[in-house]
């Protein structure tokens, strides 16, 4: 019998590199807010993802009702309702170690954390996927790199989720974003970086388990792009012409789904939880 320890402390590829994420925006139900977060950053944080091997960094962030009033409005939101989502949580994945994180996270959950009592029921997800790392673009030279991202204290992160017309159009839609519409809004404005993210099938199914909600199949696969913007100011001292600026260029190459400002959870607090509603 092997060490698995020593085979994956062997198992290459080992690159200092984001191969991949799993972005989590989940709704807690109304008046289990303090409950919910509280399971999240006690136990879920670290059971459910940062005690799996490939995953090397986590945040969770935060949108109270102030932020998520400021949401824009637009047809089709990929949130349903559109101010659902109090909270996202974002976990970078090695590159080369996608499926081995994902399988990991599936049969921690389905086997060793909600058999035992260690989901959370009163509550449901409104964009949860395993992404696929597409690229990054830092504003400043330097040394800032895209994986250093949920390790930098940034005070504000917005989520953008725009579809391409088609899936033939996604390639197209990626590369006017790469390089034109992001690198033209990045400079000069309030956001040191932005990652792009699309979201991929479940590998390892679905878990059926009367605990906690099931996460729905994700969407817009083939021809979505998240695009995390990672902001030097708070987002709640930003305008809304600052905040949407670039909203008509991207509307010109492809449909915005959704488009919400968060901030860092305070961590070791309840701070926000009575903010949410």
């Amino acid at each position: 019998m092997t060490d698995p320890y020593t085979d994956i402390a062997l198992q290459l590829p080992n690159e200092v590199a984001i191969g991949g994420a799993l972005i989590t925006m989940v709704e807690p139900d109304s008046g289990h807010e303090h409950a919910y977060n509280r399971w999240y950053e006690d136990d879920h944080f670290y059971s459910g993802a940062m005690h799996g091997p490939w995953m090397f960094a986590g945040r969770r962030f935060v949108a109270p009702r102030t932020l998520r009033d400021r949401r824009l409005a637009v047809a089709d939101s990929a949130v349903q309702p559109p101010d659902a989502g109090c909270y996202i949580s974002c976990y970078w994945i090695t590159a080369g170690h996608e499926l081995d994180a994902e399988r990991w996270g599936y049969l921690a959950m389905a086997e060793a954390l909600m058999p035992n009592g260690r989901g959370f029921v009163n509550r449901h997800h409104v964009y949860t996927s395993f992404q696929a790392y597409r690229f990054g673009l830092v504003r400043d030279p330097g040394p800032m790199k895209p994986h250093v991202a949920l390790d930098v204290r940034f005070p504000g992160l917005l989520v953008e989720i725009v579809d391409a017309p088609s899936e033939e159009g996604f390639e197209e839609m990626e590369r006017t974003l790469r390089d034109e519409v992001l690198p033209a809004a990045l400079a000069d404005s309030s956001a040191a970086m932005v990652l792009a993210f699309t979201p991929k099938p479940f590998s390892q199914g679905l878990i059926d388990d009367p605990t906690t909600p099931a996460v729905a199949p994700p969407a817009g696969v083939g021809r979505q792009l998240c695009l995390l913007w990672f902001l030097d100011t708070d987002p709640r001292d930003l305008s809304d012409d600052t905040l949407r600026a670039h909203h008509g260029a991207l509307a010109d190459i492809g449909e915005l789904r959704f488009s919400g400002a968060f901030i860092p959870t305070d961590v070791g607090t309840d701070r926000y939880v009575d903010e949410l509603r």
